[in-house]
């Protein structure tokens, strides 16, 4: 960024300067008759961009003192300006200054209205610089930059003080209360006058005094002090009734002041300059067109300040979802390796497994089936009353045998299997081929029986020859071995919960 330019406007001309570390340089002069020329050619060799402050020190200045109802807001504005139209209407060069509100009463506002009164000796270096491609930042006058000052180098009661001061331009005397300007009087030296006649200096401070004093703005009821800058050594003396001359050396100032003192300036100029580059916050003289560039600067500062917070609020961000991401994936790494392990020991477990004789899956189905009937509580007894009502109909029959067995009703790959218990019942028929209609109609009576069984799935094992459908009824005789008929059926029935 291009440094700033300062540019100092007096009745000798304007001068301009850079400030850098404390240390003021001098560029160029440029008288007030033939020098707008090489003032253009000065800017236009300045880089585009270039801030620049314009410090007036002119003797045409005034100020006013008005005591306002105190308003806030969008009014506050339009009043202001209301005010300053009707005191300095015919310069665009005016300000104005807060000084607090009075203790009493309504508690109106105290404003200090200031302006510079000859814009003619302004508006031409001015117009310069808006026609070049360098930035107006500001336009300040001395008695407000004297401001900053005259607050360090006073000290004591909170009486007004005065400020006496010399620049190119002459003597300025400014009076302050409570640290503010109230008052402020050039007296422009002649071009030929290295520095003020003593002599000179203190008539003006005595001239200046008793036009405050007339105004009710010093007090008459003890001695107003006056701090004069100097660059000679006086000696402490009364300028007059009422007053408290008190000189200090311009060194001495800048070391209140913390600033650098050039020995080679014999006036306040430097200070002033070096108190200008710090950027006070001072009443602002330049028309509100004039500092269009400088507010566009400003945003497009704020602007770069903003994405510039904003790109390192993201990289921040950024920075804590890398961190998560990485502690994440730590994690679901330190997981794989846990399930590998765990993998790693059961396959190692089970090949410290003995093999069984059978399949797993058929030892499952065992123990499911042993578990089954280990937590029931299932006999005979149930099957058989359903047997013993169910052959209640079919009397004169003999029973030979009679099994009874609970299993799995069917084999299921996976899970345990319903149970079902099994009758597997042997009945002896009359025997001898001269009763074979009766061995066949006691048998048909037995299976009648057993149908009545509820749920109950009959299967015929073996019966009476004579008992099939693809032969005839006929005499037959028994097999060899069989002295018997019998008829022997295996009957299913569901197991009922205990």
């Amino acid at each position: 960024m291009a440094a700033p330019y300062i540019l100092y406007l007096s009745p000798a001309g304007l001068a301009a300067f850079t400030v850098s570390r404390g240390s003021v340089e001098h560029h160029q002069h440029f008288a007030p008759d033939d020098g707008l020329s090489p003032f253009e050619t000065f800017l236009s060799d300045l880089p585009p961009g270039t801030r620049i402050s314009l410090l007036v020190d002119l003797p045409d200045e005034a100020h006013h003192l008005e005591t306002l109802p105190f308003v806030r807001g969008r009014d506050r504005r339009p009043m202001l300006a209301r005010r300053q139209d009707h005191l300095f209407g015919d310069t665009p060069f005016r300000s104005h200054q807060s000084l607090g509100r009075e203790r009493s009463g309504r508690r109106d506002e105290r404003i200090l209205f200031a302006a510079l009164t000859r814009p003619g000796a302004i508006q031409p270096w001015l117009q310069r610089i808006l026609h070049s491609p360098c930035i107006l930042a500001e336009v300040v006058s001395a008695s407000f930059l004297s401001q900053t000052l005259a607050a360090p180098l006073h000290s004591g009661s909170p009486s007004p003080f005065l400020l006496a001061h010399t620049t190119p331009a002459g003597l300025r005397v400014s009076c302050f209360e409570h640290g503010q300007l109230r008052f402020s009087r050039l007296t422009a030296s002649p071009a030929s006058q290295a520095s003020p006649d003593p002599g000179l200096v203190r008539e003006e401070i005595r001239r200046s005094f008793d036009y405050l004093l007339s105004q009710r703005i010093v007090p008459r009821d003890h001695p107003t002090r006056v701090v004069l800058l100097t660059a000679c050594d006086m000696p402490d003396a009364a300028a007059g009734t009422g007053l408290e001359l008190q000189p200090m050396h311009l060194k001495q100032a800048a070391l209140a002041l913390k600033l650098r003192h050039d020995a080679s300036h014999t006036d306040s100029l430097p200070l002033l300059l070096q108190a200008l580059a710090a950027h006070p916050r001072l009443p602002q003289f330049a028309p509100a067109e004039a500092l269009a560039g400088h507010r566009q600067q400003q945003i497009g500062r704020l602007a770069g300040i903003l994405a510039g917070a904003i790109f390192l609020a993201c990289l921040g961000y950024t920075g804590i979802n890398l961190l998560a991401a990485r502690e994440q994936r730590s994690l679901a790494e330190a997981s794989l390796r846990e399930a590998a392990l765990q993998e790693v020991r059961i396959e190692e477990l089970i090949a410290a497994t003995p093999a069984t004789p059978l399949p797993l899956e058929r030892l499952n189905q065992t123990l499911d089936m042993a578990h089954s009937l280990a937590a029931s509580s299932i006999g005979p007894e149930p099957a058989l009353r359903q047997l013993t009502a169910a052959l209640a109909s079919a009397p004169g029959f003999r029973l030979h045998e009679l099994e009874w067995a609970v299993s799995p009703s069917d084999l299921l790959p996976t899970g345990p299997a319903p149970l079902t218990q099994t009758l597997r019942i042997r009945f002896s028929l009359p025997p001898g081929p001269e009763q074979t209609r009766e061995r066949v109609a006691q048998a048909q009576t037995l299976l009648t029986a057993l149908g009545t069984l509820a749920g109950a799935q009959i299967q015929v094992l073996r019966q009476p020859a004579e008992m099939a459908s693809s032969e005839p009824l006929r005499m037959t005789e028994s097999l060899p071995g069989d002295t018997t008929p019998q008829l022997e059926v295996r009957v299913s029935l569901p197991v009922s919960p205990p």
